[in-house]
């Protein structure tokens, strides 16, 4: 079982988060195998195409070394044209094949990885104690228990692949002693045939060597990249934030509600109340308003600030357990009040608007005015 550096066992997979950073920094499930058994079969098979065209332009330029040679003339003034045409030659002679290697690679790569670019490769990747402590670098290079696999692994593919290419080579000994007494043509097709031979047997068995080191490049990344419970639980904190803070986040958003809200109650028409348990700060324009809304509410302590609010201002505070209830639970800050309760907030309202005129001459306790009046 994985551990981390605090040995802690590493038994829950990987989360999106976790994969997402690796591959950022450059961690992949790869198998290096694949792209070499895609060099070795497909670049071979082409590069055995495109070998007549090859020899023809090498026998050109040996027919130009050995049989012209006597016909050239090296001087000072020359001996650089003659040497970019060489160049030029060389070029053209191997660009083709270096081309589709490098597409090979590429396209093996891009299969196993995806596309993407490796964004902390780089700026998380530079380690300067390394860079001036190159010892712990070999330690990890040589003596390490990845690397020491890595060896073996290496090793016994050089067996297998070794023995391959001797069952070959054994098969055919008795036409290479042959090829003494075989023109050159014949020599040249039985080393064409021989090369393809062991390009297809060494590259098939190439593939299931790399087919099984890539399942096990998978397992080793999935389990490199496994998550203690504590690193998950760090993660979703993360992801969630802390409790905490969340917690206190959400105590500054409804002390600024409550604010807000208490400060709204100056605008109210009337305030309900229970007469002490609830509060309901209602407020109407008929120009602007379809109904009457809802400005502030408040439960105990809160009730008590609204109400307080309320005789400051000289807002009418009325006494209506039954309404000051249904309307406390079936209605929010800034909602219009339901229709069932139209006719009895309707009722509330036109006797303030009546008690409006006496505004001048009674600043004390609206609520006293209404039970007197009702």
């Amino acid at each position: 079982m994985a551990e981390n550096k605090e040995g802690q066992e590493k038994t829950e997979p990987a989360s999106a988060k976790r994969i997402k950073e690796a591959r950022a920094r450059g961690q992949t499930a790869k198998s290096m195998d694949v792209t070499t058994a895609a060099v070795l079969l497909i670049g071979g098979v082409i590069v055995f195409l495109l070998g007549s065209p090859m020899m023809t332009d090498i026998q050109k330029f040996m027919q130009i070394i050995f049989i012209e040679s006597s016909n050239i003339e090296l001087t000072t003034q020359n001996i650089s044209a003659y040497y970019f045409k060489f160049i030029l030659f060389f070029i053209k002679l191997i660009l083709p094949i270096v081309s589709i290697i490098f597409l090979v690679v590429l396209v093996a790569e891009i299969s196993q990885t995806g596309l993407h670019i490796a964004t902390k490769k780089f700026t998380e990747g530079l380690n300067f104690k390394k860079i001036f402590n190159p010892l712990s670098g070999i330690k990890k290079i040589f003596f390490s228990g990845r690397s020491l696999f890595e060896l073996t692994k290496s090793m016994i593919k050089i067996l297998i692949l070794g023995f391959v290419v001797y069952g070959i080579l054994e098969n055919r000994a008795e036409e290479t002693v042959d090829l003494i007494e075989k023109p050159i043509y014949e020599i040249g097709v039985f080393l064409a045939g021989i090369s393809l031979e062991i390009i297809a047997k060494v590259g098939a068995v190439y593939i299931l060597i790399a087919v099984v080191d890539m399942i096990y490049q998978r397992y080793r990344y999935k389990e490199d990249l496994k998550m203690t419970k504590q690193e998950v639980k760090e993660e979703n904190k993360q992801a969630e934030g802390d409790p905490r803070v969340k917690a206190r986040l959400r105590s500054i958003m409804r002390s600024r509600i409550r604010k807000l809200m208490l400060k709204n109650v100056k605008t109210a028409d009337v305030v309900i109340t229970n007469p002490t348990h609830y509060a309901v700060a209602i407020a109407y324009n008929a120009t602007k308003m379809s109904a009457p809304v809802v400005v502030a509410k408040g439960a105990d302590f809160l009730a008590a600030q609204i109400r307080q609010i309320a005789e400051d201002n000289f807002i009418p505070i009325v006494e209506q357990p039954p309404l000051a209830r249904a309307l406390f639970f079936s209605t929010d800050v800034d909602m219009e009040i339901p229709e069932n309760l139209f006719k009895a907030v309707a009722q509330v309202l036109a006797y303030v608007y009546q008690l409006k005129h006496h505004r001048a001459n009674n600043r004390g306790n609206w609520t006293s005015i209404y039970r007197k009046n009702n």
